[in-house]
Parts: C-alpha cells; structure tokens; sequence
C-alpha cells in the first residue's frame, strides 16, 4: 500500500476539452490508465490557461502513468507539474513515490521531507517516508513516521503489521509483537494477517 495521491482539476471554460477529459483526468487515480492519460494530455495540449489546473493535469497523467508501469514518463511529468508550482506537495509525494520504485530512496526521502514540510498534517507523505525509511534500514525513523500515520488511521492493520516489522528488524521484539497481535485483533473477522519479518 502506498499512497499516491491525484490532485482534483476544476473545469473552466477551455472549449476544446470535453467533460470526459476533465472527468477521467480528476479521476486519474480510480479509472483505467489509458483512459485517465488521454485526459489529461488532452488538457495538458489544450494549454489550460489556469497554472493549479495545468500542474493538476501532468500530476494526474503521471500517477496513471505509474500505475502502467511507465515511471521515467511519471517522472517527467510530476517534474513539469513541480516546474509550474515547486509547493505542489501532492506532486513532490507522487514523485517520491515513483523515485521509491526505481530504488533512488535517498531522493524519495527528500520528496517526501518537502512535501511534509510544505503540508504538516500530509499523512500520505509520512506513510511514504516510513516505506521508504526502513527500506534504508532507518528502523527508527520509520517507526515515528507509522506512529503519525497510526494516529490518523489507528483502525488500519496493515499499518500495525508494517510498524511491528520494523519494530523486529530493529530488534524490539516484544513491541512487534504487540503490533502483530493488534493487526490481528484488527482483523479477527477478516482473514488471517500475514506476518512480516
């Protein structure tokens, strides 16, 4: 699970879009790639004329992008995106997210610090840094992050279960219990939780 977020687009009076295109680029994170990338290249080449519109359009286009597995042209887009507005957190997380894919952690990390800094309360952005943190083998960081992210979501096994592995691997075993025996207890009508180690 990591959060990727799409960042809503406004319709103004641009004739030569039509509602399909403004609906499927908004839409870029829950709808069919294709369809959600020829929407928002369609805005993208109308040349909306409203900046937060046009970064929101190459924001959108690049989460469908990744989503298809085409990360260097995600990449490019959320940095045209980043260009027109450089506070744009969504884009600085979506863009972390895609550097996490490629392995670049360290620029990630930057990313999601940006982002963090820019938005304070931006729990996608901890949740991405925690990931991206303890694939670095920065156990403790990443654990304050998942203790952020818990507190907005304390309902989510899958974040107990993602904090007790990085409880284990920072050798705190009986506090990854607990947060393994939580996730379960979180589950217990679902199925079984996986245990990560």
């Amino acid at each position: 699970m990591v959060l990727a977020l799409h960042f809503v687009i406004h319709a103004s009076p641009s004739f030569a879009l039509s509602d399909e295109d403004w609906s499927s680029c908004t839409h870029a994170a829950e709808i069919a790639s294709d369809r959600s990338i020829r929407g928002c290249t369609a805005i993208i080449q109308a040349g909306e004329p409203i900046v937060d519109q046009l970064a929101a359009a190459y924001n959108n286009r690049g989460v469908s992008l990744r989503s298809s597995g085409d990360i260097d042209r995600a990449m490019e887009d959320y940095d045209r995106a980043l260009r027109l507005l450089p506070d744009y957190y969504v884009a600085l997380n979506n863009r972390g997210v895609a550097l996490m894919s490629k392995g670049e952690l360290d620029r990630a990390v930057v990313d999601f610090d940006r982002a963090i800094q820019l938005k304070a309360d931006y729990v996608g952005a901890y949740y991405n840094r925690a990931k991206a943190l303890g694939r670095k083998g920065l156990y403790d960081r990443a654990i304050a992050d998942y203790d952020f992210v818990i507190k907005a979501d304390p309902k989510n096994p899958t974040l107990f279960l993602e904090r007790g592995t990085m409880k284990a691997n920072s050798g705190n075993q009986s506090g990854a219990d607990a947060d393994f025996e939580h996730a379960e207890a979180l589950r217990s009508n679902g199925p079984p939780v996986a245990r990560q180690r």
